[in-house]
């Protein structure tokens, strides 16, 4: 979210200060590949094909659905992909990955490879010792200090991803490279050569993937809700102070204070705020500029962080929404840009921007501490930014592979297909005449990308467009662990009765192990409680293979009651689809839901609720984690004809074919070049 005059007019000074730079100092501006530096001036880099061989640009939207593009495209409503798609191009469905959840997709895509040999399967992990889950891509440590306050060691992310990148590979090759918040590549790669700005995974500074807050009047105390915390507001005199909470100090677990002072004009409906001399006025309905936080853990350590408020309400009562708070990208609690100093660049070129990887806050809309209109805002803001910085970058220096990806496409089909499905149990025919459209302006937004980066490529350079997966409707959750509990597979402490058992436990913690044969955990995994791999695991290796196959046909003969429907597409097993050198951690059983159907919150998250099947009154209301992979494809365009039958794993590799780089023979995909 950028303020928008003020980042228009850094923008046309960025562009007018490049400009002046690449006629003056263009012996500065080098391509770093094999052979003698060649000096390429940024206009040249714009204009015409780089004399060291074409160029790569791949733009990635998350989660974009093919039917809704291929509709678009026949109601002329997407001209630069038809474009891109008729002159001398392609466009075709992209084979996702089984599951086709985004960490999963966006892993293959990076590596090349299927699960099996990269390893994340879900958004959650278990450890089979202890059945405990935890996020499935990645976790962050927090910074350690010493007993006199130092910094012992500092924080870092890792990612349980297995398997080199294409990047890297290119970057090894002497290719410079750029990679602008492509989704779970993080931590930062250090590339030679390379220029990174980190997304998806990175968190805010508690460690969270997001942490909003909400401040009003109204609270009557503080309460942590899914994905925030609210703070009340206690004015005397028009005139409050509200502490708000940072990261955790390492030493006492509390979490560190600062205080924040806000006057309230009834008036003139509008909040003004004090943060350690950052003021300024709100009216309502209004964003304030970033502000800049400092969070003293001890007197030789602090963290710094940036936020933004915006006023919801300031009439009678006040009503404050604030984002997380991301790390500064000046001062990066952790990593976040290669080279270091790359982040604080852009904070130089751009002004302040939004670091956090969760780019949109899904669940302050979910909690309705942020409105629909708010929500759209954000996104129209920061697809702008990250369409400034990918055009940006096509000029301002050479390089021979760019990868620039956008979420919005998927963050607002989760939060708006319920516009769009008439099916949906919070459909209604106001929301649908006011946000029905919500999802085809993103893509109308992506094609307008598409087409201002096309202008700036060459006849030599090589352009694709891709989703990672599509996308369906969410109207009915199930839940696997009621199923696993009914048909005999699974059972609750002290509860006898399989007809009536269940438990709002979550993580797996309310189980009798040495009764149950498998349990569901994550977005659609299933694994048996095996003997010799689960902790308390019984059953027996030699019998896994016929339990999964009973399990598995049950699955696929289970209809919906009020409609009849089949619940499931498809059910793959362990040994079908996940083959490789992380094929340990991959389910015995990965569900496909058919459209409409996913599996149902609680349940993911290792609990057994007592319905079986539960209305999705949630705004996340389109899904795609636990679909069908065989239904799901994602979308891929071209700027030149392809190979027909892509899959997500193919397109690192045909990077790598048209740069002439010899693919890692571990690489699983295959070149799309004609």
């Amino acid at each position: 979210m950028e303020g928008k005059g003020k980042m228009a007019r850094r923008i046309r000074l960025v562009s007018f200060a490049w400009l002046v730079i690449a006629v003056a100092v263009i012996a500065s501006l080098v391509f770093k590949d094999a052979g003698d530096p060649l000096p390429v001036s940024a206009q040249a880099a714009e204009q015409a094909p780089s004399p060291m061989g074409g160029r790569v640009v791949i733009l990635g939207f998350d989660g974009v659905e093919p039917s809704i593009v291929d509709a678009m495209l026949s109601a002329g409503k997407l001209p630069n992909l038809a474009r891109l798609r008729d002159n001398g191009g392609s466009y075709q469905r992209l084979a996702s990955s089984n599951p086709p959840q985004s960490p999963t997709a966006w892993s293959s895509f990076a590596t090349c490879k299927n699960p099996g040999n990269h390893g994340v399967y879900d958004f959650l992990r278990r450890n089979p010792g202890n059945y405990l889950p935890g996020l499935g891509f990645g976790a962050m440590k927090q910074p350690e200090l010493a007993p006199d306050g130092t910094l012992v060691s500092p924080a870092a992310f890792t990612n349980y991803r297995k398997g080199e990148t294409f990047w890297a590979v290119a970057g090894a090759a002497g290719l410079a490279t750029k990679l602008l918040v492509v989704p779970f590549a993080y931590p930062v790669e250090r590339i030679a050569g390379g220029t990174m700005l980190c997304g998806l995974d990175v968190p805010d500074i508690r460690g969270t993937q997001s942490t909003y807050f909400a401040l009003s009047d109204r609270f009557d105390r503080v309460e942590s809700v899914p994905g925030g915390l609210r703070i009340p507001i206690r004015f005397e005199g028009g005139a409050a102070t509200v502490m708000v909470p940072g990261i955790r100090n390492p030493a006492t677990r509390q979490f560190v204070e600062v205080p924040l002072k806000l006057m309230h004009d009834r008036e003139s409906r509008a909040v003004a705020f004090d943060l350690a001399g950052q003021t300024a006025k709100l009216a309502e309905h209004t964003w304030s500029e970033w502000l800049e936080w400092t969070f003293e853990i001890s007197p030789q350590f602090s963290v710094r962080a940036i936020s933004r408020l915006h006023v919801l309400e300031a009439a009678e009562h006040v009503r404050l929404y604030m984002t997380c708070l991301q790390m500064h990208p000046r001062a990066p609690l952790a990593p976040i840009s290669n080279p270091d100093d790359y982040a604080g660049q852009l904070a130089d070129r751009y002004g302040l921007y939004k670091t956090v990887g969760w780019r949109f806050d899904t669940k302050g809309l979910q909690q309705d501490d942020l409105t629909e209109e708010v929500f759209l805002d954000d996104v129209r803001q920061t697809m702008a930014w990250q369409e400034t910085l990918t055009l940006d970058e096509l000029s301002i220096s050479p390089f021979r592979l760019m990868v620039s990806a956008w979420t919005a496409t998927d963050r607002v089909a989760h939060m708006f297909w319920r516009y769009r499905d008439p099916k949906h149990p919070l459909y209604n025919e106001e929301g649908a005449q006011k946000y029905g459209g919500a999802v085809e302006e993103t893509y109308a937004k992506m094609d307008d990308i598409v087409g201002k980066v096309s202008a700036k490529l060459g006849p030599d350079d090589l352009l694709m467009v891709m989703s990672d997966h599509g996308f369906h409707s969410f109207r009915k959750g199930f839940s696997i662990n009621t199923w696993l509990i009914r048909n005999g597979y699974l059972t609750v402490k002290d509860q006898t009765d399989a007809a009536t058992a269940f438990t709002n436990t979550k993580y797996l913690e309310a189980f009798d192990w040495t009764r149950s044969k498998a349990y569901g955990l994550g977005l659609g995994s299933i694994f048996l409680n095996l003997k010799g791999r689960e902790g308390q695991g019984i059953v027996a290796p030699e019998e896994s293979a016929a339990l999964l196959a009973e399990i598995r046909q049950k699955l696929l003969d289970v209809k919906d009651p009020e409609t009849g429907d089949n619940v499931f597409r498809a059910v793959y097993t362990k040994a079908d689809v996940y083959k490789g050198i992380a094929e340990a951690d991959a389910p015995d059983l990965q569900v496909g839901y058919a459209d409409g159907y996913q599996t149902e919150k609680a349940s993911a998250a290792g609990a057994a609720p007592k319905d079986l099947f539960a209305p999705n009154d949630d705004k996340w209301s389109g899904e795609h984690a636990a679909s069908d992979v065989a239904d799901t494809p994602g979308i891929l365009f071209a700027n030149r004809p392809m190979e027909p039958n892509a899959a997500i794993i193919d397109l690192g590799v045909t990077a790598l074919a048209f740069l002439k780089v010899r693919p890692p023979a571990d690489f699983e995909g295959k070149s799309l070049l004609k």
